[in-house]
């Protein structure tokens, strides 16, 4: 892991990019509730991992799940539809 010159990693540090993620598309539905899901998440340098998330909104080809991992830059992330999975 990186350092700083006063030994302390920087924020960013533990950071790995989504692969799967993609952009935000222009126009998407917005869910009323938080609808629990599993999804399927490749991390850069962990692999993929398959957890439980709740998804807040979707396309026909995207699902916008919920992402609570110190790994990830963003809270959210849009992932194709094929990787989650209602509960």
């Amino acid at each position: 892991m990186a350092r700083g010159a006063d030994g302390v990693a920087p924020w960013w540090a533990g950071h790995q990019r989504i692969l799967n993620a993609r952009a935000v598309p222009a126009r998407f539905t917005r869910a009323d509730q938080p609808v629990p899901v599993r999804v399927r998440l490749d991390w850069s340098q962990d692999g993929a991992e398959v957890r439980e998330a709740v998804a807040t909104a979707w396309t026909t080809p995207l699902v916008l799940v919920l992402v609570d991992d110190p790994r990830a830059a963003l809270r959210g992330v849009w992932v194709p539809a094929r990787d989650v999975h209602r509960l």
